[in-house]
């Protein structure tokens, strides 16, 4: 099996980067036709034509802040244009749909929230005015910031600009994604621009760039997170990992106040780093770190203490919550989430991580007229991920193959899977709420570019996995189907 190198593709990725990295006629013009009909749609809906100047600017904006931070970088400016023209396009169905079957812009629950904290005029939001309000403030005074500017310009208020400005935040999670991808796998432009396309239509990312939720904040800070890291794991240097200790400390902050229980995760995510660093090789300056991380953790025990004794109560407090939220709840889904929740610990991280692969169960549960517009896009995400899950599985076991083998170039590819890992369990253990897994879902996409599919053996064990993947998804439906029956004649 031919593993991915930086710097160079495997035998089928022989194009040059500059020309396979760059929009095709097609998709420059199902861009185009994405942002006229979004924007129009936004427009229509607000009854604000000003939303068309809005989703112009953004745009420019976008491809501005692309060509700074990653110049001349094709691949990413192809990725960030393809996820803000979708998200500006669903953003309008959904504004929409939520009018005519709720008569208002958001039927999300949480937006409506969020919408009535923003100020149309001064005096405007400030975090010490919403801190007490809401448990957001940072992603409140984001698109306060962001209000100011369309009420100077005499725009009028409405969903549509923060809708807009969240697209733009989750363009530019796709230009970071495949920049994380470029760190593993170099100017292999077919990887680079296969990571784009499943960006762009990821439905968790969708749901989050087309609806006024903070997930698009918690969304781009986690991969801000993920890229340092991976960065300095792929070539560790001492400046690359200052600038992930500050890409980090910047993140612990933000999540602070957009949402709290996340911040304690980093924490884990270097010390995943840091043993895949010492393991890669060990010699004496590793030993010497290790030696210093081991004395620092001693003298920081009580507040290691601290933070798992938080931790734990973060847990159960959460979790808690969810079982009475599942306990009350009639719907359809409530039956498998309570014999999952009220499960311990241990079988519900199996249970609850198999709930959150296959979700919802059925896949076909949210297509029904009259439920929330975030319950159709999450109801596109549930197929969108039972069709990339093969493709993550895959690329999980050539990642592991890959260390026993290298090391070195394996771990930045095996502390993706991990990270992955870890926060499917985090999500099992709080919420179990698939939304809030769809902040990590950077590294699902990047892992499942892992393995060339264009070559034949590949695709031979692609096959293998994707047939016994569905036929798990088949035995769950039909599991599911069973005990709706069982329900329906006691």
């Amino acid at each position: 099996m031919r593993t991915p190198v930086r710097g160079q593709g495997t035998a089928g990725s022989i194009k040059p980067a500059a020309s396979v990295g760059t929009l095709s006629a097609d998709e420059r013009m199902i861009v185009i036709l994405m942002l006229v009909l979004g924007s129009a749609m936004q427009a229509y809906a607000n009854s604000a034509i000003e939303a068309v100047l809005v989703a112009l600017l953004l745009l420019i904006a976008g491809i501005v802040a692309v060509g700074l931070v990653f110049p001349g970088r094709k691949p990413e400016l192809r990725a960030f244009l393809l996820t803000y023209a979708v998200c500006v396009f669903v953003g309008g169905l959904a504004q929409c749909y939520s009018l005519v079957f709720f008569n208002t812009l958001q039927s999300t629950v949480d937006a409506p929230k969020f919408l009535r904290v923003i100020s149309p005029q001064p005096p405007f939001a400030t975090m010490a005015s919403v801190a007490y309000r809401i448990n957001a403030p940072l992603a409140v005074v984001i698109w306060q910031q962001v209000y100011k500017v369309t009420w100077w310009l005499g725009f009028q208020f409405g969903p549509y600009t923060g809708v807009m400005f969240n697209a733009l935040v989750m363009g530019l999670v796709g230009s970071l994604t495949v920049q994380i991808a470029r760190e593993l796998f170099g100017e292999d432009a077919w990887r680079l621009r296969r990571v784009g396309t499943l960006v762009a239509s990821c439905g968790l990312f969708i749901l989050f760039g087309a609806v006024l939720i903070r997930d698009c904040f918690t969304t781009f800070f986690s991969t801000l997170v993920l890229w340092g890291i991976v960065r300095w794991l792929a070539r560790p240097t001492l400046r690359k990992l200052l600038f992930a200790a500050a890409l980090t400390g910047v993140s612990v902050w933000a999540m602070a106040y957009l949402r709290t229980e996340a911040v304690m995760l980093f924490a884990l995510y270097w010390l995943l780093a840091f043993l895949l660093w010492l393991f890669k090789r060990f010699d004496a300056i590793r030993l010497v770190v290790a030696v210093i991380v081991l004395c620092a953790m001693l003298v920081a025990s009580p507040y290691l203490a601290v933070y798992l004794q938080s931790a734990q109560e973060t847990q159960v407090g959460e979790m808690e919550g969810y079982a009475s939220l599942a306990t009350r709840t009639s719907s359809e889904d409530s039956l498998g989430l309570r014999l999952v929740v009220n499960q311990p610990l241990p079988i519900r991280l199996i249970l609850g991580s198999g709930v959150l692969l296959i979700n919802p169960i059925p896949l076909w549960r949210n297509f029904q007229i009259g439920l929330r517009d975030c319950n159709w896009i999450e109801g596109y995400h549930g197929i969108y991920q039972v069709l990339v899950l093969p493709l993550v599985f895959a690329g999980s076991l050539a990642a592991f193959r890959m260390f026993r083998r290298d090391r070195k170039r394996a771990s930045p590819l095996v502390f993706l899977v991990m990270y992955l890992l870890m926060n499917t369990a985090s999500v099992v253990a709080t919420s179990m709420e698939q939304r809030h897994l769809g902040q990590f879902l950077a590294a699902m996409i990047i892992i499942a570019t892992v393995q060339d599919t264009r070559e034949m053996e590949m695709q031979g064990e692609q096959k293998g996995i994707r047939i016994r993947w569905f036929v798990a998804v088949y035995l769950v439906h039909l599991a599911w189907a069973t005990m709706k029956l069982m329900v329906l004649m006691t």
